[in-house]
């Protein structure tokens, strides 16, 4: 999982960063991309090309538009099909997904019949050996609603931190210390001083900004302080309700951290059992974010190297995008090689 995620990255760094040195990117955009090829790759044991990837996120981004923010708002958009050219384009959209998705599973499956495919389980070897799905629609719905839902998180959670990083550059200089004597970037991505820039990044910019959850039993909790008087000292939120946990406000809280606002991965030095505890970026339990080991190996290997070998300046930081996940829009960053010796 981490080779692929090295391998992607050193052709991205390749094509995007050393070939067009001083130019600035957009930093979402092309980190979105990265992390899309990496999980058709690691996941599904696909290369994407450029353009497959460009075309990917721009039909998706298209789908998820009309379905999740303006059907959400105007219902009656789902029934306009025939009369309103922008819906056809989105449910077009999404037939070009699903195409895409059929080309992958037609890839690996001219790998079983050629014996070329991993000897590792991933995931489309689990999908494809699967008795869970009645119908080859299914699997393709599958295999789509994996893709579009790990590249775009993962790729704002790189992008977030890089843009923190760009405007902390002695949180830079510090993991430098820290990895000095050492020249694997394997080994970087497993020291403390990136796993706290990891987690800080996660904690002030996290994968989603909420969750629903329908509740299998009675939950009783403490008051939250806003009660009157005559009000019990405890909250009971029944069987049944639907929640809604909002990862920005949890994570932020100054209840659980000092200077909430303030990016500083320092705060995971021996952090309070109230920090961890309300840490929780891929959400809990048993419907915690199925992703999210790939996640944390493109978030460790990423933000490792790049931080290691570049200096990073803010060209722009745009604006912030709350859709199905948190984004920004028009951020461009300058990456500038090192000239510092870690060994």
């Amino acid at each position: 999982m981490k080779e692929v995620c090295y391998e992607k990255l050193e052709e991205w760094i390749r094509n995007t960063i050393d070939s067009k040195p001083g130019k600035s990117f957009d930093v979402f955009q092309e980190m979105q991309q990265l992390s899309l090829r990496i999980i058709c790759k690691a996941a599904f044991e696909y290369d994407m090309s450029d353009e497959e990837a460009t075309a990917y996120v721009i039909e998706n981004d298209t789908y998820l538009y009309e379905v999740a923010c303006k059907q959400r708002m105007h219902v009656w958009r789902k029934w306009c099909k025939s009369i309103l050219p922008s819906v056809r384009r989105a449910y077009q959209a999404s037939e070009n997904t699903a195409s895409f998705a059929r080309r992958v599973l037609a890839s690996y499956r001219e790998k079983v019949k050629s014996g070329v495919e991993s000897s590792e389980d991933t995931l489309i070897k689990l999908l494809e050996n699967s008795g869970a799905f009645e119908t080859e629609a299914e699997k393709i719905a599958e295999i789509t609603g994996l893709i579009s839902g790990g590249f775009h998180t993962t790729g704002n959670s790189i992008g977030f931190t890089l843009l923190e990083l760009a405007k902390n550059p002695k949180i830079i200089e510090d993991y430098r210390d820290n990895i000095k004597g050492t020249s694997n970037v394997y080994d970087w991505a497993k020291s403390d001083c990136i796993q706290r820039i990891v987690r800080e990044g996660l904690r002030m910019h996290p994968v989603t900004s909420h969750i629903w959850r329908v509740l299998d039993k009675d939950i009783h909790t403490k008051s939250t302080g806003m009660s009157t008087k005559k009000a019990s000292s405890h909250i009971v939120i029944p069987k049944g309700s639907i929640i809604v946990v909002c990862f920005p406000s949890v994570h932020r809280s100054s209840e659980h951290y000092n200077h909430p606002d303030t990016f500083d991965p320092s705060r995971w030095i021996n952090p309070s059992k109230e920090a961890m505890d309300a840490f929780m970026p891929f959400a809990l339990g048993r419907r915690t974010c199925i992703g999210q080991r790939l996640a944390y190996a493109e978030l460790h290997t990423v933000i490792a190297k790049l931080a290691a070998e570049y200096n990073w300046e803010v060209e722009a930081e745009g604006s912030v995008c709350v859709g199905l996940a948190i984004s920004r829009k028009g951020t461009r960053l300058i990456a500038r090689k090192s000239c510092g010796q870690l060994d």
